[in-house]
């Protein structure tokens, strides 16, 4: 009996890592060639696996005033200010562009073509106010080995594997600057072109520079009336993807500026499940990295992590359940069993450690994985971090956890729908023992979501488990029920017409506001009445399993949004203003202004116009 047992724990560990090197090579494969993996500047052009790089600084070439710290540019990311403006970025690098919009009055195009592993930078000065001077500097990155050689006609860049030649159009300054390894001064008085290879003509480059645009903008016209949706979304996923060179992997992380407090990268367990299902859009290969790199994050106690972050460092809490959802999607969209097979074991003890960690009273709510934990740390789960619905709620030992003492329609629902998700998956998979347990806790949550209906005012609500009284906080999360097809026909009437196109709480020209217009926080900071991407997108999930009116009328105004937002101002913004809209940039009260995950405004209209089933292979 020991040696069977023996034997088939041997059985289950050879298994586990077989999957881990199958993940591990899938990843590998995928990170290669020229690409925007650098995190530091959108202007650091890098080739993989080598390692090698090409970063365009910018530099007056007249006096400043000490302690500018726009005097040397090289830290070039989106901002609020509108100084940098991103225009296209193809999911894996091909074609990039890229607008510094105002930096010392000046303004100038780069855009970026690969060609057959040689890379076409073709920099054109649109208004020159300062001279300046663009300083191209090479290096590898990460450690990589290699060799880098000033000769006087190029930059020779060498590995053990290949060698490029780095060129330029326009002849270099030679002057000296106090950088490590091989550089170009390049006056900015016209355009010029970087480029590896062999030796071409500014006008040869721009031909291909624009072949490559003509190409990435023909992409996107299968899609119709909705192509410049499609290249909006390819250009802040595109844009916010990253190489993670600890793990040898393509990752997403939310957005670019934010990775340098977080050592690194940061990826938020919800947003990039959401970041996997937009490049499903367009890009196979990513799309699958990142819900691979989410669901092989189980932290220390079964849940994938809140947040990762270099060196393998797990958060203990998790967030919204979501993955099993994103990853059936994937799968009916490119029918890969393999992917399935890849992602079930971390969705399965993520599944069951919400009922083991997360249980308050028989109901799941938002917790930490500490003792004496605050209510925040608690809300932060939920990743409506300063939603009112956690204003006045308790929070309370419950084990090992610390738990918040409310009954969470919006956890109970979603992970109703995960249930239902993963027995999807399970069934593809065969896995009839798992399938028949959460069929199991699916029965049992469906019924205690139910017990949060409140028949007097027709809606969903919060219930404090102290005295088994409601909340009377609303926010969208009482329409999640629809998303597992838990309302009854009369319920879910009720919920459309006495709150969902109620004016005073949710419904009106931006919709759908992250709590009640008529909540006393409403004042639409964050998550108090600001409209979110991910939100909006749940909401429609189940908007479209009981009122197909209403979910078009949800991808409708949501899309209308993003590309307000997009063809006015190059945005794709972390959350909108509940009543002013995209208009003006500045009525964004704490947004990021090019966050990937405001591309889900966008994807609803692609689902409901069934654009998203299609395979994009």
């Amino acid at each position: 009996m020991k040696q069977f047992v023996f034997f088939l724990c041997w059985i289950l560990i050879a298994q586990n890592l077989w999957a881990q090197d199958r993940t591990t090579e899938f990843q590998s494969k995928i990170s290669k060639g020229w690409n925007t993996w650098n995190y530091y500047s959108m202007l650091s052009y890098v080739e993989l696996p080598s390692g090698l790089s090409i970063n365009i600084n910018l530099r007056p070439s007249v006096q400043g005033t000490p302690y500018d710290p726009d005097y040397f540019f090289d830290n070039i990311q989106v901002d609020k200010e509108g100084k940098i403006r991103p225009v296209a970025h193809t999911f894996d690098g091909s074609y990039t562009h890229v607008n510094v919009d105002d930096w010392k009055g000046n303004k100038l195009s780069i855009k970026s073509a690969v060609v057959d592993d040689n890379i076409y930078i073709l920099v054109e000065p649109i208004k020159t106010s300062t001279p300046y001077f663009c300083e191209i500097e090479t290096g590898f990155l990460w450690n990589k080995r290699g060799h880098l050689s000033y000769l006087q006609d190029q930059i020779e860049a060498k590995t053990e594997q290949t060698t490029k030649e780095i060129r330029s159009t326009k002849s270099d300054q030679k002057i000296a600057r106090p950088y490590k390894a091989p550089y170009y001064s390049i006056s900015s008085d016209s355009d010029f072109a970087i480029y590896t290879g062999s030796v071409l003509s500014l006008a040869k480059i721009k031909n291909i520079i624009s072949n490559t645009e003509n190409n990435y903008l023909s992409s996107s016209k299968s899609y119709g009336d909705l192509a410049e949706g499609y290249l909006a979304t390819q250009s802040v996923l595109g844009w916010n993807t990253l190489y993670d060179a600890d793990k040898d992997r393509v990752i997403s992380p939310v957005s670019r500026g934010w990775n340098e407090a977080w050592q690194g990268f940061v990826l938020f367990e919800w947003d990039t499940y959401f970041a996997a299902l937009l490049q499903g859009l367009g890009n196979k290969e990513y799309a699958y990295s990142n819900a691979l790199t989410m669901s092989n994050a189980v932290n220390r106690y079964g849940a994938i992590a809140f947040t990762q972050q270099p060196r393998g460092q797990l958060a203990d809490n998790s967030q919204p359940p979501v993955g099993s959802m994103v990853c059936w999607l994937l799968y009916e969209k490119y029918q890969e069993k393999w992917f399935l097979e890849e992602v079930y074991d971390g969705l399965l003890s993520w599944n069951k450690w919400w009922v083991k960690n997360r249980n308050n009273k028989g109901y799941l709510t938002w917790g930490a994985s500490w003792k004496g934990a605050r209510v925040q740390d608690a809300a932060w789960e939920s990743g409506l971090d300063n939603s009112p619905m956690y204003e006045d709620v308790a929070i309370e030992t419950v084990g090992e956890n610390s738990l918040l003492n409310i009954a969470d329609v919006g956890l109970n629902s979603m992970y109703v729908m995960d249930c239902q998700y993963l027995s999807k998956i399970a069934e593809v998979l065969g896995k009839t023992d798992d399938l028949k347990s959460l069929k199991e806790r699916e029965k049992q949550f469906t019924k205690q979501v139910q017990s949060l209906w409140d028949e007097e005012k027709g809606i969903y609500q919060n219930k404090y488990l102290s005295d088994d009284t409601f909340c009377n906080r609303l926010t969208p999360t009482s329409f999640y029920p629809m998303i597992a097809n838990i309302p009854s026909k009369k319920q879910a009437k009720r919920l459309l017409e006495e709150h969902y196109y109620n004016e005073e709480e949710f419904y009106g020209e931006y919709i759908i506001p992250s709590c009640a217009r008529n909540d006393k926080s409403y004042d639409n900071k964050y998550w108090r009445g600001a409209i979110w991407g991910p939100m909006n997108f749940l909401v429609y999930l189940g908007l479209r399993n009981y009122d197909q009116e209403a979910s078009k009328d949800m991808a409708d105004k949501s899309y209308q949004l993003f590309m307000d937002a997009w063809m006015n101002h190059k945005y794709v913004f972390e959350n909108i203003h509940s009543e002013k809209g995209v208009q003006d940039p500045k009525d964004q009260l704490d947004c990021d202004p090019y966050y990937h995950w405001g591309a889900l405004m966008g994807l609803m209209k692609f689902m409901e116009e069934g654009q998203y089933k299609k395979k994009q292979l």
